[in-house]
């Protein structure tokens, strides 16, 4: 027992260092991602289809999520350089009192082992959503399962500019029987999960009729979307509520910028909205620059007051929230 005790308290310590440095302690590797790819110098929003991303997702209204939250996150990021903001620290709370919650997807899982194997180091629970066209995704999808964490499939969708998708993508024009097959290989790849975001799909999210075929199939397989706003103009909220679907939409992007600096913004301003709101959907990237910040901040989270929520949790979560905001609880 002493020793764990040893062990955790040197953990905590080691993540509080890493969350105050600006930036000292990063990776010899944090400009390369994990397929070797130096992003020094390239469209890193480009290449990840976030050129017209929301800062936060405020504008897009989830069925059943209250205009009041959205209210209260647009007054978060209007209040003046909102990625300026310092960190909206949760203050202890007792026992049964209700911790804002951090729901952490991880996009983009699958491709490289390493990268793979180290998010299953970090502290959780967290949920890894795998892109389906990645090789032998069952094994890695199990190991995750096993120590509690959430599996989303990460479905390709058509972006508007010139980034790849991969294949089996989605295209906006595809015709229904097409556009089902191609939803139909996606759904199979694996097993496990409890719903599906957007790999991409600035445009794909921009057509009603093509998002209310495919929220309509996921709804007849009981998988929930979240949309990962990858643009402003994602119609995804709507269509879901014309099909009865149910669907949730990303509150914070970590690391559409790379930098350690704009990172830790980004986990501020998340921060900060679930203090207000009861929680934040906050979606990154396994990427060295990324995970050399997130893996200290998952460590302290807790102790400063947060709770970190799988995205299986979203519905009571959203519930609760919203309950708590008319004074029913």
């Amino acid at each position: 027992v002493m020793a764990t005790l040893v062990f955790a308290v040197l953990g905590v310590a080691a993540g509080a260092l890493g969350v105050l440095l600006s930036g000292n302690g990063a990776s010899a590797h944090a400009s390369r991602d994990y397929m070797g790819r130096d992003f020094m110098g390239r469209d890193y929003a480009g290449s990840l289809d976030l050129r017209d991303a929301p800062i936060a997702g405020y504008a897009v209204q989830s069925a059943g999520q209250s205009s009041g939250r959205a209210k209260i996150i647009e007054r978060i990021v209007s209040a003046g350089a909102p990625e300026r903001l310092t960190p909206a620290l949760a203050q202890p709370v007792g026992a049964g009192a209700a911790r804002p919650k951090i729901v952490l997807i991880i996009d983009d899982v699958g491709l490289d082992r390493a990268a793979f194997d180290e998010l299953l180091e970090l502290p959780g629970p967290v949920t890894l959503s795998f892109l389906p066209y990645a090789k032998d995704i069952q094994p890695m999808a199990d190991r995750a399962r096993a120590r509690g964490d959430d599996l989303m499939l990460h479905l390709p969708m058509e972006p508007t500019g010139v980034a790849d998708p991969g294949p089996h993508a989605l295209k906006a024009n595809m015709a229904a029987g097409d556009l089902f097959d191609e939803l139909a290989w996606s759904l199979n790849s694996f097993s496990g999960f409890v719903g599906v975001n957007n790999h991409m799909g600035s445009r794909f999210t921009q057509n009603p009729q093509a998002m209310k075929r495919v929220l309509a199939m996921l709804d007849q397989k009981n998988l929930f979307f979240v949309d990962s706003l990858t643009t402003s103009k994602s119609v995804a909220a709507a269509a879901a509520a014309s099909v009865g679907a149910e669907i949730f939409v990303r509150d914070v992007f970590l690391d559409s910028e790379p930098e350690p600096a704009a990172i830790r913004r980004q986990l501020a301003l998340a921060e900060r909205i679930a203090v207000e709101t009861g929680y934040a959907i906050v979606i990154c990237h396994p990427r060295r620059e990324t995970l050399d910040i997130v893996g200290p901040w998952l460590t302290t989270a807790p102790l400063r007051g947060f709770e970190l929520a799988k995205v299986s949790q979203l519905t009571d979560i959203r519930r609760n929230a919203l309950m708590a905001s008319m004074g029913m609880r």
